[in-house]
């Protein structure tokens, strides 16, 4: 989880691999248009961009590493999930879909 500025701006740079199913969570105070890059970023990735209403705002597949292009939804969103490149599509995960977060209320995120 990343809940720090300085987490969120490392995310998953210089990672050389990440297991199918697992990813990393990356959570905003307030809801706002958000891009993510790919700078460092050694591995492909899908971006799941969710909304405050807990909504898949939208997502980005197949992210290409090493890149500064930026990525991101036409909608706002309050949280980012980043997993291995391709596992939306294998698991038909979906813009508009519902997501549960469990325990992330008990996490302090800074601006």
């Amino acid at each position: 989880v990343a809940a720090s500025r300085a987490m969120r701006t490392r995310g998953m740079m210089w990672r050389v691999a990440l297991a199918e199913g697992k990813g990393m969570l990356f959570l905003f105070k307030n809801q706002e248009p958000l891009s993510f890059w790919m700078r460092n970023t050694l591995i492909p990735l899908d971006m799941v961009f969710i909304d405050s209403s807990l909504r898949i705002a939208g997502i980005v597949e197949n992210a290409e590493p090493r890149t500064l292009t930026s990525r991101s939804p036409s909608k706002p969103s309050q949280f980012v999930l980043e997993l291995p490149g391709g596992y939306t599509k294998k698991m038909r995960i979906k813009a508009g879909s519902a997501v549960e977060l469990e325990g992330v209320g008990m996490i302090p995120v800074e601006p």
